[in-house]
């Protein structure tokens, strides 16, 4: 052994020191560890060396003393690199003191990391070398133990699957009893949304794959991990001068047409507020003193400021000791904070006017009956139409559809992250069979399809209906997409869109079990280009107030339904949505018979067919004269 030696500070501050930076806290410990590997390859790409970008993380969950490996395949490290990087405390090792761009700011994460959990190991092959060493507690002692280099045979290339080149294992055994293993899923979900690691999730140059391994080292499954920001509209880009001090901040606020977990809510996995960059480096989530207004859950967005880096590298106490983000009781911070308040409170004061105007409109009682008439006649001429597909009640026939297959339920909300299920229900007739397998897709990058293959069993309680469970995955809050399952000349298909917050993933109960139309709402910040739509996943028409062929007829309180023309114009709306729906769900669904092929003409022939039929009446239960 080349050296072994206590580490360089006394025994029981380091380990509340660990405590302090990780609080036993799993997914703390995985950031840091991340984060420095993904550091290694970002000072190879400073210096123009090309990189494959692969962060391999491998967990063994045990009863007890758990194995968490992290593997990159950057620089390396020799034994020289290892005795200051593992071997010391409060180095500046990561880069940041020469301006990289990397993570790294106390030199201390990765022993925290390993202590904080456990102990651990690191391990690495740089040149024809393998170097490694241990971080230990040898009774009670923090020790540092560090080998002599070996030649990086093949045998041992082989047994840390390094082919060639070089790479960093970093091996943490969970050997505290009072640190909890998450579970794989959960682990996957955290992984993706951490507000430090999502410019790492995000990045293109970078592939982070994550795997459970079973008790021989064997894959048992394996995931690529990725971070997609919110759909959402841009409401501020500016470059702000920052009052008393030689700096300069880049706010970019987005909105989202979706309400965002906040940090009240989710903490670090929160989709809301405002990550705080230096130099491509994260070092905060906040969304200063409006954390807490619910008005300010639809935004999300970053303020960039590198004069944060330089107020680090000078060793200015700019954040917390305890990693926990910015301390605003630093004069720059308070600078910063006003300036981008100031920036924020005339949004979130204009989506605090539009939330009570659409709270005063939902109130009116004269246009909520009005409403709820058409709705119900509305709902009355789509059963017209399609009620072969319906019962005698009108309600749809889930466990043996017209068709022959179906989804259950045919629109879902998932949580961006995580997964939800469907069930796709097949009559078992001539031309389908038990254990026969359909092919499952998604037409969006947003919606994930876990299982893209499902085998068709017999349902529980009915053997003439075949059903299988379909497994998605929610990518980007906002995201919607159509799973299609086909299964010979048959097919299926469900709507699915991500939300942000968990308690907004049950549908809103419908007006009717028979209810095509729930409700008819109007929004000022849908996409103007189009004046109307159906929103299938909510099943309610939407108006476009913004368009500039209704914004003519909105009424001083920016209401369409108070005037004779706005009435009209609405009706003609209505019209439109309803009858273009029906059409559509009528040839998608089997009730209008469609030569294989035609269908968007079939759709177009039986909408101007509807509104030849249904417009006066719909102009009837929308225009009055009061």
């Amino acid at each position: 052994m080349a050296s072994s030696r206590k580490l360089q500070y006394a025994d029981r501050v380091a380990i509340q020191q660990a405590d302090q930076a990780i609080r036993k806290d799993v997914m703390r410990a995985l950031v840091e560890v991340i984060t420095n590997s993904n550091d290694s390859y970002s000072r190879l790409e400073h210096a123009g060396t090309a990189t494959e970008g692969l962060i391999v993380i491998e967990v063994l969950r045990k009863h007890k003393n758990s194995v968490i490996r992290i593997q990159d395949f950057a620089e390396g490290m020799t034994d020289s690199r290892m005795d200051k990087v593992v071997g010391t405390y409060g180095e500046a090792t990561s880069g940041l003191k020469e301006d990289k761009h990397v993570r790294g700011m106390w030199g201390r994460g990765l022993k925290d990391s390993i202590f904080g959990l456990g102990y651990g190991y690191v391990r690495s092959f740089k040149g024809a070398n393998y170097y490694s060493c241990s971080l230990l507690l040898k009774k009670g002692v923090p020790t540092f133990d560090l080998d002599d280099p070996v030649r990086a045979t093949v045998p041992l290339r082989e047994k840390y699957n390094v082919p060639e080149g070089n790479s960093t294992l970093v091996e943490i055994i969970v050997s505290r009893d009072d640190v909890k293993m998450p579970q794989y899923n959960n682990l996957r979900n955290y992984l993706q949304r951490h507000f430090e690691l999502r410019p790492i999730m995000s990045n293109p140059k970078r592939r982070i794959v994550l795997r459970e391994m079973g008790t021989d080292w064997k894959i048992r499954q394996e995931h690529e991990l990725s971070y997609r920001a919110p759909r959402g509209e841009k409401m501020l880009s500016e470059r702000l001068k920052i009052p008393g001090f030689p700096a300069y901040a880049k706010l970019e606020v987005y909105r989202s047409g979706i309400e965002l977990s906040t940090r009240g809510e989710e903490g670090d996995y929160a989709d809301g507020g405002l990550l705080v960059i230096s130099r491509a480096t994260v070092i905060s989530l906040t969304m200063l003193k409006f954390e807490n207004d619910p008005y300010a859950a639809y935004f999300y967005g970053s303020i960039q400021c590198d004069y944060l880096h330089d107020l680090l590298k000078n060793d200015e106490p700019v954040l917390t000791a305890t990693r926990d983000g910015i301390n605003w009781t630093h004069p720059f911070a308070k600078a910063l904070k006003t300036t981008v308040e100031a920036k924020l409170e005339p949004l979130i004061q204009a989506e605090r006017d539009h939330a009570i105007h659409d709270e005063q409109t939902k109130l009116d009682k004269k246009l909520r009956q009005k409403l709820d008439r058409a709705l119900h006649e509305l709902n009355t001429i789509a059963v017209t139409e399609l009620r072969d597909q319906r019962d005698g009640e009108g309600i749809r026939k889930l466990e043996v559809p017209e068709s022959g297959m179906g989804f259950v339920p045919e629109r879902l909300y998932v949580q961006t992250g995580q997964t939800a299920t469907l069930t796709l229900r097949v009559a078992l007739g001539e031309n389908e069979r038990m254990n026969a397998t359909a092919s499952i897709i998604s037409n969006s990058p947003e919606i994930i399809v876990s299982t893209p293959q499902v085998v068709l069993k017999p349902h529980k309680t009915d053997p003439t209906v075949l059903e299988a469970r379909v497994k998605v995955e929610g990518r980007q809050v906002g995201g919607e997409g159509t799973i299609t399952a086909y299964l010979g000349r048959n097919r299926a298909q469900a709507i699915v869109q991500v939300h942000s917050k968990k308690e907004t993933l049950t549908p809103p109960a419908p007006r009717g079990s028979n209810a095509l139309f729930n409700d008819i709402n109007f929004d000022d910040r849908t996409d103007p280009r189009q004046r109307v739509y159906y929103d299938r996943v909510n099943s309610s028409i939407v108006i476009a107030t913004a368009a500039p062929s209704v914004k003519i007829y909105l009424d001083e309180n920016n209401r369409l339904d108070t005037t004779v023309q706005g009435q009209v114009l609405l009706a003609e709306l209505i019209t439109e949505a309803v009858c273009r729906e029906i059409a559509r769900e009528g040839v998608e669904k089997g009730k209008y018979l469609v030569l294989e092929g035609s269908e968007a003409d079939a759709i177009q022939n039986h909408f101007i067919r509807l509104q030849n039929r249904y417009a006066h009446l719909i102009h009837q239960y929308m225009v009055t004269k009061e």
